[in-house]
């Protein structure tokens, strides 16, 4: 009887163990949207492969599109992910002003908006890089080698802010230099941007030779620009820079006879990966953890000298400052 009786109760316990696993609701898995403008750069590229690195990491899904540089269709990928109902949105850059209605639209929805490049009120954070510095550097680089005399001609693409920013930047500094002047921009589609930019700075080279430096706010221009001075003999008397330190930008770097000379490189799958924090503190309940702009690292790269040309940013609490710059001296 007593046997029968732990046998009972033996049963029961495992009976109740298993309908409390079976019971525990496994964690849901979340599904994210992300959008992108184009894929036709390694910054592009990367981001989206940080992304996809970390929303595996996560556990979740994810849905991606790639609107080949049409921002229209970007919006209508975004208005899609509404309609589907998904977790999350990351817009990994992209013409920052379209972006407003339906960036509104996803906050009435309660679905957390994480951007890359694109601030926004409806936006719960933007991740990017720290385009205000990069920009002031590559700028005063330009004024540098420039000896604060020369005309640049300025290659950029409406509608993404952080290229708006790097341009403002050199708009700013050279302020200060009235003997340095922007002489011509040209605006360069996403679309075909090296020969565009081949052709823009090949035809106003010929008729408009007076020309010293080429500042790029971003990479695929410049080895457009690049090509066209050096078919036209004038390296060494013209100077490129640009913003994004893709493959094929840096490549062109390396040639012994390239007239660019500096870029901001950025760390693209780290802004991918960045982002997907973002989202998941959001889906965390975190939100009071997220910033309004989360930054990721730069890096300054120079052709023959960079540490004559660039300086570094030392990052210190106020004890590890006191002994760096008073190592005899107690702080009191």
């Amino acid at each position: 009887m007593r046997r029968s009786l732990v046998l009972v109760l033996s049963v029961l316990l495992v009976v109740v163990l298993l309908g409390s696993v079976m019971g525990e609701a496994a964690p849901k898995k979340k599904t994210i949207g992300v959008a992108s403008q184009h894929l036709s750069n390694d910054w592009n590229r990367g981001v989206v492969a940080g992304i996809r690195k970390a929303i595996k990491e996560s556990g979740h899904d994810i849905i991606h599109t790639n609107a080949r540089g049409d921002t229209n269709q970007q919006v209508a990928d975004v208005e899609n992910f509404i309609a589907r109902k998904v977790d999350a949105v990351i817009i990994a850059g992209g013409e920052g002003p379209a972006f407003g209605p339906v960036l509104q639209k996803l906050q009435q929805a309660g679905i957390p908006a994480i951007t890359i490049d694109i601030p926004s009120p409806y936006a719960l954070c933007n991740v990017t890089s720290d385009n205000f510095n990069g920009g002031e550097k590559l700028s005063l680089y330009v004024v540098n080698k420039l000896k604060a005399k020369g005309n640049i001609v300025v290659f950029d693409t409406p509608g993404w802010h952080s290229l708006t920013i790097r341009g403002r930047m050199l708009d700013t500094v050279i302020m200060d230099y009235p003997d340095v002047k922007v002489v011509t921009r040209f605006e360069t589609s996403v679309v075909d941007a090296v020969n565009t930019s081949y052709q823009q700075m090949r035809s106003y080279l010929l008729s408009n030779p007076n020309v010293h430096a080429v500042y790029c706010t971003w990479g695929l221009p410049a080895i457009g620009a690049s090509r066209a001075i050096r078919e036209l003999g004038r390296v060494g008397e013209i100077f490129v820079v640009a913003t994004d330190a893709d493959q094929a930008v840096l490549q062109e770097m390396a040639r012994p006879d390239s007239p660019l000379t500096a870029v901001f490189g950025q760390y693209p799958q780290m802004l991918g990966e960045l982002a997907v924090n973002m989202a998941n503190l959001a889906l965390e309940g975190k939100r009071d953890m997220i910033p309004v702009e989360a930054y990721a690292p730069i890096i300054m790269i120079e052709k023959d000298n960079p540490g004559l040309w660039f300086s570094g940013t030392e990052i210190m609490k106020t004890e590890e400052a006191w002994k760096v710059l008073y190592p005899d001296q107690p702080l009191r």
